[in-house]
């Protein structure tokens, strides 16, 4: 045997690993949704979402919901939007500031390892510092989970923009100042342009994160029943319910809606993503 076909044999057998181990990944992720789809989707109904309520009502919010989980739902994308509002302008501002000025010495790596070591932490030290931060103001409400959770997606968000802003070809900053435009024209024109796909995923990468987070919310936001959305109140969110119902059910029945909810997270996790893809294949397009 020549040393060619030695070498395509070894290339195929270690394709052969790659591909198999692909497919046990994505074996895996099947069995875990259609695990929880099995289980779940006998407890999706209307009763489910709204309780005994009119959804009409509810959804314009003529009427209160105190059995389903529509509370729930309206509490999670308040966390979320809430987290995402205020993690963003320190996220994208600071990773600009690190790729674009600062120079690359001991502070910068300072900010770049904290960052990291930031993203590593247990949720549950977030959550702890969360509740002592609640403590020390207004207590425990959505302003404070908001806050406790945009600490956690915050290093999401300045890698991906770091990330984003490094993919953006050499070629279009130097062309864009050697026609005479400003190292800020350049930035905002070309080089956040380009790297706007990447900011998006990582946005909402963070925003599922948010999403799917319990640890941190049980300690500074969440709450069994709330008495409506407000910055000062605390807020049902859907993990929140879910680890309530996992843990405490007593009935098949209570042990099938906690399927149900998680069904409903991977939903909305796959609707997150789904959007992620949709914009940044269409930012992609723009560009060429």
């Amino acid at each position: 045997m020549n040393n060619s076909k030695k070498a395509k044999i070894e290339e195929n057998i270690v394709f052969g690993i790659f591909y198999l181990f692909a497919f046990i990944v994505i074996g895996i992720l099947f069995t875990i949704v259609g695990y929880v789809f099995i289980n779940g989707i006998g407890a999706i109904n209307m009763a489910f979402f709204f309780g005994d309520a009119n959804p009409i009502n509810v959804i314009l919010g003529s009427e209160r919901c105190f059995d389903g989980i529509w509370n729930s739902i309206l509490g999670t994308l308040a966390l979320v939007v809430l987290s995402i509002l205020l993690s963003i302008p320190f996220g994208v501002l600071g990773a600009i500031y690190l790729h674009e000025y600062a120079s690359d010495n001991k502070i910068t790596q300072a900010i770049r390892f904290s960052s990291d070591s930031l993203a590593g932490l247990p949720s549950i030290v977030f959550g702890i510092f969360g509740y002592a931060l609640a403590i020390k103001t207004v207590g425990p409400s959505l302003l404070i989970g908001g806050l406790t959770l945009s600490f956690m997606v915050l290093p999401i968000i300045m890698r991906a923009t770091e990330e984003g802003l490094k993919a953006v070809a050499p070629g279009l900053r130097e062309g864009s100042l050697a026609l005479g435009a400003t190292k800020w024209q350049t930035i905002t024109k070309v080089v956040i342009p380009s790297a706007l796909p990447q900011m998006i995923t990582g946005i909402i990468l963070a925003m599922g994160r948010s999403a799917e987070e319990t640890a941190a919310i049980m300690f500074t936001a969440a709450t069994t029943f709330s008495f409506g959305l407000g910055l000062f109140n605390r807020v049902e969110t859907l993990s929140f319910s879910l680890y309530v119902l996992a843990t405490e059910y007593s009935t098949t029945e209570e042990l099938q809606l906690a399927y149900g909810i998680a069904l409903v997270l991977i939903v909305i996790m796959f609707i997150l993503f789904t959007i992620a893809n949709v914009v940044k294949n269409r930012f992609k397009l723009m560009q060429s």
